[in-house]
Parts: structure tokens; C-alpha cells; sequence
């Protein structure tokens, strides 16, 4: 009989077996991620990897959740640093491209794959509802102080929207020779935001400058 294992050590070896389908994933997509696989990296045997996970597409749920709470954490550390509406967003703005091209393997595994079954997956749901909503809550501060107008939870997807296009672009090598990522994602978050500023906010922000 297979000793019990503490919480730990159950812990311990799931971040081991969602380390190596991510490694996989890299590697060579979706299709790479099998139990035989994962075993075959780890040096198990795959029956063994039921002791933790039911199934394949319980692994791909965990690590994909696993990411979402990771970017989410450094999304939420990045709005509570800044002081003003202005800094939030600058903040998280900043800290979802470090995420993106210090995580590119989870990045990819976060958005790239069709969403499973949630009620199979409630872990996974839950993850990616809190990554949608901190990844576009600082809008609703903009829309607040008056800095923006319209649905902030529109604007919030659509600036979400544009940033993932700079991203993704990144990723697959399609920006063009020479072009930083890091200049084109913040002038393409600058372009979208002025289309969603408050008329006269520049002026207003000017004046406060002065003052």
C-alpha cells in the first residue's frame, strides 16, 4: 500500500508534474501534454501520476490556474502600489507586460487554449474570472475620478484586448525587425486609452500640474 502523503508533499509533486506538462506545452503544444509523457520527463511511471491528478485535462486545468494566480498576484501588487488613479494604471499596465515576457510559456498557456469545461473545472473558472477582473479594474478608478467615460468594463477589455495583440504578435516573432516590444505595447496602450479619455481631462490634468 502507497504511503499517505502529507498536504506538502502532495503539493510538492503536483508543482513537479505542472512544471513538466508546461516544459511540454514549450516544447511542442498541446499535443505533447499525455500522462505517458509527463511521466516520461519526471523519471515516474504514468500510472502513478493518477495518484494525483484524474486525467490529462485535470493537469492542463491546475497549471492553468496555477498561471492565472500568478499574474493576477502580480496585477493586484502593482495596483495597490500606485497612489492615484493614474499610477494604478501605469502600474498594472507595466506588470502585465513583465508577466507576459518573464512567463511567456504560462502566458501562452493562460489564453491560448479553449476554455474546458467549467463545471468539470470550478478551480480553473475561478482563476480566470479573478485574472479578467484584476487585469481591468483599475478602468472603473480612471472612470471614477473622471479621467475616462463610457462602460469602464468595455474600456477595460478593450485596452486588454489591445495590450494581448502587442503580446501575442511578440510571441510568435510577427513584430517587425527592430521593433522593441516594450515601445510598441505602450504606444499602443496610449493610442487606445486617449480614445476612451474624458474631453477636456488633459487640459484639467495640465492645470493641476501648474497649480
Amino acid at each position: 500500500m502507497p504511503k499517505e502523503l502529507s498536504s506538502d508533499e502532495l503539493n510538492a509533486t503536483r508543482q513537479k508534474i505542472g512544471a513538466a506538462a508546461t516544459a511540454l506545452y514549450a516544447a511542442k503544444g498541446e499535443s505533447a501534454i499525455t500522462i505517458r509523457d509527463i511521466a516520461a520527463k519526471l523519471g515516474r511511471s504514468p500510472m502513478g501520476l493518477y495518484r494525483y491528478f484524474a486525467d490529462r485535462d485535470e493537469i492542463l486545468a491546475f497549471v492553468r490556474a496555477d498561471a492565472f494566480d500568478r499574474f493576477s498576484d502580480q496585477l493586484e501588487a502593482a495596483f495597490a502600489s500606485g497612489g492615484d488613479a493614474f499610477a494604478r494604471a501605469r502600474a498594472v499596465g507595466r506588470a502585465y507586460l513583465d508577466f507576459a515576457l518573464k512567463n511567456p510559456n504560462a502566458y501562452r498557456l493562460m489564453f491560448d487554449l479553449s476554455p474546458p469545461d467549467e463545471a468539470k473545472h470550478p478551480e480553473l473558472r475561478r482563476a480566470g474570472k479573478r485574472a479578467g477582473e484584476t487585469v481591468t479594474r483599475h478602468v472603473k478608478d480612471l472612470a471614477a475620478a473622471g479621467i475616462v467615460h463610457g462602460d469602464p468594463r468595455l474600456i477595460g477589455n478593450a485596452l486588454w484586448a489591445a495590450s494581448h495583440g502587442v503580446i501575442v504578435l511578440h510571441l510568435a516573432g510577427r513584430l517587425p525587425a527592430g521593433m522593441n516590444v516594450e515601445d510598441l505595447y505602450f504606444e499602443t496602450m496610449r493610442l487606445t486609452f486617449r480614445g476612451a479619455r474624458t474631453p477636456g481631462a488633459n487640459a484639467k490634468a495640465a492645470r493641476r500640474k501648474t497649480a
